[in-house]
């Protein structure tokens, strides 16, 4: 994790020492009480200070300013004075997924350029102003999660609406179906026959759309669920090979019936902060997926082992069956995106299943990545910080198959 710390500053002592000689003590003070991350530049255009916030949501890196935007009004506030306010859109560097996600490949030959991270996106109210004649402060007010609430809460009514749609029109046909045979005269057992296997189609019609329908509810609701950060907290220990567990155990019926071997297997004991149901809704999202596309005869494995540094549970869900082209990688978590990989059995997907793995993730201060290629598998690692101290009451064995 060498090159991530660089990427958040890892500031030498001289370096700090030249920071104290060009902030005074008491307007240091005052910006270490704002809860905005806070970066601030010299007359070079140098950052003297830096919240790491700023590293993460794509403002700084590598100790200087690296969205063209906020240099322009660096330099405008610097010519006119006053402030400047604006909104702005930034992605937070993969760089900060892909370091972990090195820490996690299977062997050396892993090509960990090769993968695909997650790489959210965060909106942004910035402020900028001067200190002095040289010293320039930038405010940065995340407001992310109320955006993506919001924009959630839309895609829900929106794809519900259209969801709707055909159960509706489902239920109109067989109630105009079941009238028309109410009316049939009884000497006529052929016409009637003939009506009731129409009534019969229809009301398969309408049961296949209201599971649809269901299943459409189902998923978008914990994608709402998955939106809410979740805060360290003694009540939320989690051990993660008892999710593995839980998640291998629901999972066995439709692996035995696709005729593929799950296996998994947690060597240490690995404690994270979470919440259960959704560490287990994704873990089982990404067993569903590998085992629909595996083949039949072959296996999908569940591996996690604790990153290099101690920081990071590494969970890695392996499977060796069709592969998804880079085309689709780099869209495949996105909400309602269908890759063109697709089954008879993935077919009556929605596509927010992948969707709900991103969010979990990076709702648990983490991330997700997708190492695949066509005709070699696909390897999903899902990274979560790791709690301070072992679940009480755990014995560190080996709970393997």
């Amino acid at each position: 994790m060498d090159r991530l710390r660089s990427l958040v500053g890892n500031r030498s002592r001289d370096d700090e020492q030249a920071d104290g000689e060009a902030l005074e003590g008491s307007t240091q003070a005052l910006l270490a009480l704002i809860p905005a991350a806070t970066v601030v530049v010299d007359g070079d255009d140098e950052v003297v200070r830096s919240s790491p916030d700023a590293y993460r949501l794509g403002i700084v890196s590598n100790d200087e300013i690296s969205n063209p935007r906020i240099i322009e009004a660096i330099a405008q506030v610097r010519r006119s004075g006053g402030r400047r306010s604006f909104n702005l859109v930034t992605r937070t560097p993969t760089e900060f997924a892909l370091d972990a996600a090195a820490e996690s490949r299977e062997s050396d030959d892993w090509d960990i350029s090769q993968a695909q991270a997650v790489s959210r996106r965060n909106w942004l109210k910035v402020t900028l102003g001067r200190i002095d004649q040289s010293l320039v402060v930038v405010l940065i007010d995340d407001v992310s999660d109320s955006v993506r609430f919001v924009r959630t809460r839309d895609a829900f009514m929106t794809n519900v609406s259209e969801q709707m749609l055909k159960p509706v029109q489902a239920l109109e046909e067989l109630a105009a179906q079941l009238k028309t045979t109410s009316h049939l005269e009884g000497d006529d057992p052929e016409l009637l026959r003939s009506h009731l296997r129409s009534v019969s189609k229809d009301a398969s019609s309408v049961q296949r759309y209201s599971a649809y329908l269901g299943h459409v509810l189902k998923d978008l609701l914990l994608l709402i669920r998955a939106q809410e950060r979740i805060k360290p907290s003694r009540e939320n220990v989690l051990d993660v090979a008892e999710q593995i567990r839980a998640v291998v155990r629901d999972e066995q019926d439709r692996a035995d019936q696709a005729h593929v071997t799950l296996r998994w297997r947690c060597d240490q004991p690995l404690t994270i902060h979470g919440d259960g149901q959704q560490i287990r809704v994704a873990l089982a999202k990404l067993v569903e997926n590998a085992v629909s596309y595996s083949s039949s005869g072959s296996t999908v494995s569940l591996v996690a082992q604790p990153s290099k540094d101690g920081r990071y549970g590494i969970i890695r869900v392996v499977d060796h069956g069709r592969g998804i082209s880079k085309a689709d990688q780099g869209r495949i978590f996105e909400r309602f995106y269908r890759a063109d990989n697709q089954n008879e059995e993935t077919a009556v997907g929605i596509g927010l299943g992948l969707a709900i793995v991103k969010h979990v993730a990076l709702t648990h201060h983490g991330s997700v990545t997708v190492w695949s290629a066509p005709g070699e598998g696909s390897t999903f690692t899902l990274m979560l910080p790791l709690a301070q101290g072992p679940v009480a009451g755990q014995d560190g064995d080996n709970p393997n198959d």
